[in-house]
């Protein structure tokens, strides 16, 4: 019995400690150890700080390049390896009411993952998480103290420069453009055929549910695409997507954007460069707040 009563106390002093320590200390680069894990810790910053957001961004890994500064009014519930439904239904499961939500269509044909989205909206799961920082994923002790690892360099001072080799980087450079020209043509295979007509129409019903829900929260939605290599934007697959799209949801009705400022460059002719993704988001956020 006193093994077990130690053994209890011990773990008592243990989550204290701990507690105590993930409050004062908060690593800014936390390894994911998988995108189901990205996702849920993107969800679980979404219901802790990032609920009062007025501005919501929901979309894929494309859309998750976007990176709002912290306490700017702005969050990106993007998941990578989802689309925008799922995004949407976790806002329409939470209690957050931001007052515009940007909606990615470039993958609307990604099924809602509404198993994804009830589990981590589930009231017992928010309280938990919003009461209890301890039990926040990317607080997790593997997570958390990598991430501690990754920033004590920064932090020491000792970080170590790093000698450029012209030609080294002359062949790199060389190699990614190959790289790149031969993935451009691979995903340019993939986005040559349509989506079938049944599966976006079966898309269509989930969205239009989804947003007389949002809608019933006083939230208002933006359609936007987002910049990708010109001729995948121009690829069946990504044109029978935004066509049929306009046609349930069209201009007269609902507020749409299409980037300005291009030619965005993009990183393997699906996602832009980071860089990029946040000129485009510069863009964005300029048009969203001359919004009424």
């Amino acid at each position: 019995m006193k093994f077990y009563l130690r053994l209890f106390f011990f773990f008592l002093l243990f989550l204290g400690i701990y507690s105590i320590l993930v409050k004062f200390v908060s690593p800014t680069k936390v390894p994911k150890q998988s995108w189901w894990q990205h996702n849920r810790i993107r969800v679980e910053t979404f219901l802790t700080s990032g609920r009062d957001a007025k501005y919501i961004i929901t979309g894929s890994s494309m859309s998750d390049r976007m990176i709002p500064a912290e306490k700017s009014g702005w969050f990106n519930l993007s998941l990578v390896g989802e689309g925008a439904l799922t995004g949407l239904s976790v806002l329409a499961h939470s209690d957050s009411s931001p007052k515009y939500v940007f909606i990615e269509v470039n993958q609307l044909s990604v099924q809602e993952n509404s198993k994804f989205a009830k589990e981590n909206t589930d009231p017992f799961f928010v309280f938990t998480r919003r009461n209890f920082p301890v039990l926040l994923s990317e607080k997790q002790p593997f997570n958390f103290l990598s991430g501690v690892i990754l920033e004590l360099p920064n932090i020491l001072g000792l970080q170590i420069p790093i000698q450029a080799n012209e030609t080294s980087t002359a062949n790199s450079e060389e190699l990614q453009k190959k790289l790149k020209e031969e993935h451009l043509e691979e995903v340019t295979r993939w986005y040559g055929a349509a989506v079938e007509k049944k599966k976006l129409e079966e898309r269509m019903s989930s969205l239009s549910s989804l947003l007389l829900q949002l809608e019933a929260k006083g939230i208002r939605p933006v359609f936007f695409e987002m910049p990708m290599h010109p001729k995948i934007l121009a690829s069946p697959k990504e044109t029978g997507t935004r066509e049929i799209t306009r046609t349930h949801f069209p201009e007269t009705k609902y507020l749409w954007y299409f980037a300005k400022g291009g030619p965005f460059e993009d990183s393997d002719a699906l996602h832009l460069a980071y860089p990029e993704a946040n000129r485009f988001f510069a863009e964005l956020k300029e048009y969203a707040e001359e919004l009424p």
